[in-house]
Formats: C-alpha cells, sequence, structure tokens
C-alpha cells in the first residue's frame, strides 16, 4: 500500500466515525447555528433595531469594514450587553457556541459573560458600552 494511500483510508475512516458518532443530521447544515445581524458602522456605533431581541435575547452583529464580530445580548433587565469576539490572546476571531465563545487558534473558551472558561487567554473579553435611542440599541465601538 502507498503512503498516499494510506492516508486516504485513514481519513475516510475517521470521517465515517465521526459521522457515526455525532449521527447524520449533524452533517444536514453548514450553516452557523445562530443568525448574524450585518450592521454598517456610522459615527463609531452601530444601531440595531429593538425588533432584532423580539424572538431571540442573543445576536450576532457583523459590522461592515470591521475585523470583528460582535455578541449582544439583551439582559432580563431590558438593558444590553455588547462583547467583542476577539481572543484576548492573540486577537483572533471567536466562535459562537452553546456555551459562550471558542478560539480556534490556540483553544481559549469564554462563557457568555466573556470570562475566560479555559487558557491559553488570561483576560475577558472587551465589553463595548451599549445604549438605547430612537427604537435602537447603540452599541459604541
Amino acid at each position: 500500500m502507498q503512503r498516499r494511500d494510506f492516508i486516504l483510508d485513514g481519513c475516510r475512516a475517521c470521517l465515517l466515525a465521526a459521522a457515526i458518532s455525532t449521527g447524520l443530521s449533524g452533517l444536514s447544515s453548514c450553516s452557523p447555528s445562530y443568525s448574524v445581524f450585518k450592521a454598517d458602522i456610522r459615527d463609531n456605533k452601530l444601531e440595531l433595531p429593538l425588533s432584532l431581541f423580539e424572538k431571540d435575547t442573543f445576536q450576532i452583529v457583523r459590522p461592515a469594514h470591521f475585523n470583528y464580530e460582535i455578541a449582544v445580548q439583551k439582559n432580563p433587565d431590558n438593558s444590553y450587553k455588547a462583547l467583542l469576539l476577539k481572543c484576548t490572546h492573540q486577537a483572533n476571531q471567536l466562535t459562537p457556541t452553546g456555551r459562550g465563545y471558542a478560539c480556534s487558534l490556540h483553544g481559549s473558551h469564554f462563557d457568555k459573560d466573556g470570562n475566560v472558561t479555559k487558557g491559553p487567554a488570561e483576560q475577558k473579553l472587551r465589553e463595548l458600552q451599549t445604549g438605547l435611542a430612537f427604537g435602537k440599541v447603540i452599541v459604541y465601538l
């Protein structure tokens, strides 16, 4: 058996094992399991319609021409919290997970409040100032 064939067979076996262990339904979609709202930056801030938070209190925002996404969460007291999804270890874009945010570069994890739950990151995520005006959530960059 040639080395190339051995590697290909090994990869096929791993893919098959992963499909069986997670169930084929997990492979049905490659899209993220969270919605992303695209917004323009105006005067160093984002304006998000309050209607975004009517069905879900959590929203990922992708600002135009900005390097990182922002997680915006509506709190029970109707205030809002915004976290910059930039890993505090080496500035990599974070990915939302069911429990918080993960860095694909070195494996750091953060909870939904931005606290480090697994290193190598040591500092919590940067929280951005928010406010309400004219029926919109304002996120200040």
